[in-house]
């Protein structure tokens, strides 16, 4: 499978028979989603950031929200998690809900964000959407099988970056794709990736253009791979 980045939690993971986006987003995020289309659209939360399906050509079919789906040669699970990493308030810079202002304090932890797995051609992709909270016990066994696992690291509106390092430990992922992060003029309010590399131990990593993955050539130990944005 040949994955790229498309920017915040947006990513092209394309199969052998099909192509699939991850959380679309809209121009109020500070720069226009590259052209893509896709057969499929997986969608975390319903937030412009990360379910413009709009920006996405081809009709694919919309997945937004927990749930079991079997479309073409891949299988693919849902699994509604926290949203918010704690409640929003005037001084915690939070994405916004889709009418453009802050989520109530008393319906914050109401918000659900949609982990999606994607299964297919011997390997299991997780993407973790929004995040907001750690896992349970049984939800990480859940993802325990994942080979690469996509995951936000910005640490302001999704969970923190030592949350972050801690469940890539915990889930044990053989390859890391960081997403959701600061990049020129882009998720101004997150961190730089260079924050979790340092948090998860890994130096010397030098930015590709994409990754191409498949059952055999997945490495014996994890490796961190970070995306340039496509174009």
């Amino acid at each position: 499978m040949d994955i790229t980045w498309l920017g915040h939690s947006a990513v092209r993971i394309r199969g052998s028979q099909l192509v699939i986006v991850t959380d679309p987003y809209d121009i109020s995020i500070g720069a226009e989603m590259p052209k893509v289309k896709a057969d499929i659209v997986s969608v975390s939360h319903d937030h412009p950031h990360h379910s413009y399906v709009e920006a996405v050509e081809g009709d694919p079919m919309v997945l937004s929200g927990p749930g079991e789906y079997e479309i073409g040669n891949f299988y693919i699970s849902g699994m509604g998690t926290a949203r918010y990493p704690k409640p929003p308030s005037k001084e915690v810079d939070t994405e916004t809900d889709d009418e453009g202002s802050e989520p109530e304090a008393t319906n914050w932890n109401r918000q659900i964000n949609t982990v999606y797995t994607f299964r297919s051609e011997g390997l299991t992709i997780c993407h973790l959407g929004a995040i907001g909270q750690t896992l349970s016990a049984r939800q990480t066994e859940d993802l325990n099988q994942a080979d690469v696992l996509i995951i936000p690291v910005g640490g302001n509106s999704t969970i923190d970056i030592g949350k972050a390092a801690q469940l890539v430990s915990t889930i044990g992922p053989r390859i890391v794709v960081p997403v959701h992060y600061r990049i020129n003029g882009i998720d101004e309010d997150e961190e730089p990736v260079e924050r979790f590399l340092g948090e998860v131990g890994a130096v010397d990593v030098t930015p590709q253009t994409r990754l191409n993955v498949s059952a055999t050539n997945l490495p014996r130990d994890m490796t961190v791979t970070v995306l340039q944005m496509s174009s």
